[in-house]
């Protein structure tokens, strides 16, 4: 479970695929880590009152928002969260005569609604445009996933893996150069500094947004299209991580379903640090009761990715002890991590829809568009942030892979192979029949 946990819609191959091998665990809100949190706040003289007050201000926005993005178009696209948020707020605070010490606590208190938005989209909220609540679309009830067990994607990736020869797998292999010859059509990959000797009549790229963000200057030749560079560089692409923090035994209840932080300034001390306040949920890990996932976005993400293990262990301990006012909680024994914005394959978690990008109307679907030669397809685009309504999901990903498989065969056949036998690229429901047949292709095709 250090990456994907939820499944977004029931009306999606993975949501199948895991509902036969008995991978659902729960149906959650997107919220239910707000909405069932421990507010924390140890000796600090913060009032349960102005905690409820804060959370009644704060449910209306959800919908709101959503709202805004459905009937405003030139609103959402305007606007980024921390602008439409910041606008409430300053209301918020002005409807009634709250004391400095209550602003203060809602200062506090907006860090867990940030979160909310941050997590859910792995964006700064500062960057991440109002209208993404129109772009994005499961199908599914609003705010609502499927959990999945301790299992989750791995028993997925399994399933779909294994009717998959093992020799068709290239691990520890980074393409860094993909080269079109304009006369012949043909491909040639530079691999681990070495240029294969293979010829491919085609390559889907897979690689991260991120990946594209940094390297993509370097990865092609000749260089993308110019399109093709501006929705790279205009589309987001954020950090949204857990860290799991392993306790010998817990030192909160046996009720508690996430535990919210509330260091306050004027409180607890003059000034919160960075740490302090991207620390803002720990949600207790259901197949683990000593364990507590904190989950970090936005800015926080590569906080934390930058801190050692000895430094997060002495943070963390600190900071519960003072919002549980116990100093006889222990260090954790254990720290799991994935460190994403360090890893040079991934640079981050996944995309999302920035508000210069909405400005430009520019679709996540612009990256899927396809390098052509003589007008076939052939370097091809695939992975979450080249779907158009599922970008930043697993599925997304999933379907997009199967989209570009499908063009490529598409071509394959439609070019004096076999043109009786095409297929059309389907649409999202004609790739939800998952056991249609596709006819193989021993070479052409390479997945990077």
């Amino acid at each position: 479970q250090m990456g994907a946990q939820f499944i977004n819609g029931a009306e999606n191959p993975l949501y199948k695929i895991a509902n036969r091998l008995g991978l659902i665990a729960d149906v959650v809100s997107d919220t239910a880590h707000v909405d069932n949190a421990h507010f924390a706040f140890g000796s600090q003289n913060v009032k349960e009152e102005d905690i409820r007050t804060f959370l009644d201000f704060t449910s209306k926005l959800d919908p709101k928002y959503r709202s805004i993005a459905k009937h405003d178009e030139r609103t959402a696209r305007r606007y980024t969260f921390k602008e439409i948020f910041t606008l409430d707020y300053m209301h918020f605070l002005k409807s009634q005569n709250f004391t400095d010490q209550q602003k203060n606590v809602f200062d506090s208190l907006a860090r867990s609604f940030r979160s909310y938005w941050e997590f859910e989209w792995a964006a700064d909220w500062s960057t991440l445009s109002v209208h993404v609540l129109k772009e994005w679309n499961d199908y599914g009830p609003e705010c609502e996933s499927f959990a999945t067990n301790r299992i989750g994607f791995k028993g997925i990736l399994d399933d779909i893996a294994a009717p998959i020869p093992r020799e068709a797998f290239n691990f520890n292999s980074r393409v860094e150069n993909i080269k079109l010859n304009s006369i012949t059509g043909k491909i040639h990959l530079t691999v681990n500094d070495q240029v294969l000797p293979t010829e491919y009549d085609y390559v889907i790229v897979t690689s991260s947004l991120g990946v594209l963000k940094k390297y993509h200057h370097k990865m092609f030749t000749p260089p993308l299209p110019r399109q093709k560079i501006e929705a790279i560089e205009k589309i987001g692409f954020g950090g949204s991580c857990k860290v799991f923090f392993e306790w010998e035994h817990p030192f909160w209840s046996n009720n508690t379903y996430s535990i919210a932080p509330l260091p306050v300034r004027g409180m607890i001390s003059e000034k919160l640090d960075a740490f302090e306040e991207e620390t803002t949920i720990l949600q207790v890990v259901d197949w683990a009761p000593n364990v507590l996932s904190a989950w970090y976005a936005g800015r926080g993400h590569q906080l934390v990715d930058n801190m050692s293990e000895e430094e997060l262990k002495q943070r963390i301990t600190q900071l519960m002890r003072d919002m549980y006012n116990d100093d006889t909680i222990p260090l954790p024994s254990k720290i799991i991590r994935t460190q994403l914005t360090k890893n040079e394959l991934l640079l981050g978690s996944y995309s999302y829809m920035t508000q210069v990008q909405a400005l430009s109307h520019i679709s996540h679907s612009q990256l899927a568009i396809p390098v052509k030669l003589d007008k076939r397809p052939k370097i091809l685009f695939a992975g979450e942030a080249t779907h158009h309504r599922l970008f930043q999901t697993t599925i997304g990903g999933y379907l997009s892979g199967r989209r570009e498989a499908d063009r490529a065969v598409t071509d394959w056949l439609g070019n004096g192979r076999n043109s009786s036998q095409t297929h059309g690229i389907g649409d999202d429901n004609s790739l939800i029949e998952d056991q249609r047949e596709v006819p193989y292709i021993s070479q052409p095709i390479t997945l990077i």
